[in-house]
């Protein structure tokens, strides 16, 4: 009898362990609008606001996903910085889903651009898109630059030279991002903010932590190689 409650005890055990514990993935909310997808951190809080490179069936290639500040995902449509979105939420250029692959250094098939950032003493890897602007701007490395300061979230360095643009609306700014105003200011952003502004997207910092601090709140010397 006491063998049984035992097992018993261990089957309501598992039960319950299995309903409390959730790893993170998709979900599908009821929303004002009907059925609607978000997606789940380990710590049970929601993505939000911008861009997200997800993996959400472990297969070792992410996806890019453009979410609300709710959480929300957008799905075929158009996002609010100007780039389409499948049924299925997938970022999609000419029809061609999007994807990083998690074990390699590519996105879409195509060969990421990795360059390596440095302020001061601490080095920042980062990765460009594979486009024209990008292209263009590595062939000027390594450039060592005065870059100031502006509005407590982003450092900016007019270059001598144009580069090639694709501008488009941004709509969300996500610390390590770096990309192009105009046609030949260079900004590198250390906060999260929303913006109205246009932008030719270059590429971001991947080992964000330490950027804000390392960047400061003054002018700064920083290399590009």
């Amino acid at each position: 009898m006491k063998k049984w409650r035992l097992i018993w005890s261990a089957a309501i055990c598992s039960i319950l362990f299995s309903q409390t514990v959730s790893a993170a993935g998709w979900r599908q909310v009821e929303s004002a609008d009907g059925q609607r997808w978000r997606y789940e951190n380990e710590d049970e809080s929601y993505v939000t606001s911008g861009w997200h490179w997800l993996d959400g069936n472990r297969d070792k290639r992410a996806k890019c996903y453009y979410f609300d500040s709710e959480g929300w995902m957008a799905s075929d449509t158009v996002t609010p910085d100007g780039y389409q979105v499948n049924a299925d939420g997938a970022w999609v250029e000419n029809g061609v889903v999007m994807a990083r692959n998690l074990e390699e250094n590519t996105i879409g098939g195509e060969e990421m651009l990795p360059i390596t950032i440095q302020v001061g003493d601490q080095e920042f890897e980062a990765e460009l898109y594979d486009n024209e602007t990008a292209r263009e701007l590595i062939s000027r490395f390594p450039i060592t630059i005065a870059m100031k300061e502006l509005n407590g979230n982003e450092k900016y360095y007019y270059l001598p030279e144009s580069l090639p643009t694709d501008t488009r609306e941004i709509g969300m700014i996500h610390e390590g991002d770096l990309m192009l105003f105009g046609s030949d200011c260079l900004v590198l952003f250390y906060k999260d903010f929303q913006t109205s502004y246009r932008y030719t997207r270059l590429g971001c910092v991947k080992n964000r932590e330490g950027l804000s601090g390392a960047l400061g709140r003054g002018s700064v010397m920083v290399t590009f190689r």
